[in-house]
């Protein structure tokens, strides 16, 4: 039966059930040529980010797991403080330190023009973690994170994780409505390679909040909100309403640089292990006890 093979076959079933969701949705989409509208945003934006989250649903629930305290983790907010800062802090430091090399490199950016608006910045923070990329999160770290630290490392269960969550984003490369899919190829390698160092940072927030699936939502929103630090200048960016991708593709590779940075300093203070427990999905209730250490 299908339900004993999903038990036996946790990840298989859980990336296979993502990847089946979320292609579906963005198919769709891609097949009809929908133009930019908030039903084409609800298919391949919101439900479509949603089908990590949906495929661990299933997993879990079939496998007899306890679907509330495995759901617990999602709202488990009491952790150290350090961990809020390192979920905002560190993808802002990626962007701003990613912006100051591509200055250097002559990318289009005036930091003398740089005033963020810190309400924007909050705002845009919310929407990321819970409707703009990090609802990914409650199947991407909340479920594979802990299953696959079961037989392996932190280190390599968050590599695993994160070349399936790159190639999670292919369809996005072949929709020509997506900016993905006009940024010119060095831009696409780095994206790939960076999700995989980014990958990397949120196992360690997870694993070092106790499990807070919260936390790498956050941390996921912030990553993707959190571009807009980067004081572009506009006026050479954007020409006539089109945006000249190629001025940026040493600032994407700035980013994807930096961020490894991080990661490879993660690596080495705190170990291969990126502060793992072996606790089985089953076991993570969202209060397991959080690192104190880095």
């Amino acid at each position: 039966m299908l339900t004993v093979w999903i038990r036996t076959h946790r990840l298989v079933s859980f990336f296979l059930l993502t990847y089946a969701i979320s292609w579906s949705l963005n198919g769709i989409v891609i097949a009809l040529q929908m133009e930019p509208s908030w039903t084409r945003w609800i298919l391949s934006g919101f439900l479509s980010a949603l089908g990590p989250a949906i495929a661990a649903v299933i997993v879990v629930h079939v496998s007899d797991d306890d679907l509330r305290a495995w759901a617990r983790g999602i709202v488990h907010w009491r952790v150290h403080p350090k961990w809020y800062v390192a979920a905002i802090g560190i993808p802002a430091a990626i962007a701003l330190s990613a912006a100051a090399i591509a200055a250097v490199l002559g990318s289009p950016i005036d930091f003398g023009a740089f005033s963020p608006n810190l309400l924007t910045l909050a705002f845009g923070i919310l929407l990321g973690t819970f409707i703009g990329g990090g609802q990914e999160e409650i199947g991407w770290r909340g479920f594979a994170q802990p299953e696959l630290q079961q037989r392996y490392s932190g280190l390599v269960a968050a590599v695993v994780i994160g070349v399936l969550w790159g190639g999670w984003h292919l369809p996005l490369f072949f929709d020509p409505t997506a900016p993905h899919a006009q940024w010119p190829l060095a831009s696409q390698l780095s994206y790939f390679v960076g999700i995989i160092g980014f990958s990397v940072l949120l196992a360690w927030v997870y694993n070092g909040s106790g499990g807070s699936i919260l936390l790498v939502m956050i941390m996921h929103g912030s990553e993707n909100a959190l571009g807009a630090l980067v004081p572009l200048d506009v006026d050479l960016v954007i020409v006539d309403g089109v945006p000249d991708w190629g001025l940026l593709v040493s600032l994407n590779v700035s980013h994807v640089v930096v961020t490894w940075m991080f990661a490879l300093l993660v690596i080495v203070v705190v170990g291969t292990g990126l502060r793992a427990r072996r606790l089985s999905v089953a076991d993570t209730t969202g209060t397991t006890q959080q690192d104190d250490r880095v």
